[in-house]
């Protein structure tokens, strides 16, 4: 019996597993990467149109409107503005729904809409979880009782968006793993001026 030959093809048989497992890491880890930067590309993305939107509210050229909401809730805002800087005053409603994103593997992705005068434009980007709470005091840990009563809506001066993003299919590291999404945060709390006591 050759020992060599026996101990020759055991280093082989380690080293192939060796290879096999590190290609396989970074094959996973590759994908990861990749999904990770998609969600983050999208979040920004939402996250622009946002930070473009809600410090408007109650914008006008020269002036402050009287109206400034027409909804508050957790799950949609509305609000009237001149958002783009016309002479015409927009009402502006982002809104998340319960409507399953389309194409979608994830159960929790739901159409994030965005309507402009009834322009609408469903964002689909993987949206798991999106949230607003408003408050009446600057700093407050307090929030405010949502849907917000139209009597209650100048008491407003602090809007918190909450919003996750979710990968629309699921990693695993093994097949007989069940995976999981890949998952990414964003949350800021907004202080439109024109919300602004005595304005």
């Amino acid at each position: 019996m050759n020992y060599g030959i026996i101990i020759s093809y055991i280093i082989a048989g380690f080293l192939m597993i060796t290879i096999l497992t590190v290609n396989y890491n970074v094959n996973y880890s590759n994908q990861e990467v990749t999904t990770t930067l998609n969600k983050t590309t999208h979040e920004k993305a939402i996250k622009e149109m946002l930070i473009h939107d809600i410090p408007k509210i109650g914008y006008e050229r020269k002036t402050v409107l009287a109206t400034k909401f027409a909804k508050a809730d957790s799950n949609e805002l509305s609000f009237f503005s001149n958002i783009d800087d016309t002479l015409a005053i927009e009402q502006v409603t982002w809104k998340y729904t319960d409507t399953p994103a389309p194409g979608s593997k994830n159960p929790n992705d739901h159409i994030l809409k965005r309507t402009v005068d009834g322009d609408a434009t469903e964002i689909t980007f993987g949206v798991t979880a999106f949230k607003f709470t408003y408050y009446e005091s600057y700093g407050s840990n307090t929030p405010m009782s949502t849907p917000v009563s139209s009597s209650k809506f100048d008491d407003i001066v602090q809007i918190e968006v909450e919003m996750q993003l979710q990968s629309d299919y699921q990693l695993a590291y093994r097949p007989s793993d069940s995976g999981e999404y890949i998952k990414t945060n964003w949350s800021k709390r907004f202080s439109p001026v024109n919300l602004r006591p005595n304005k």
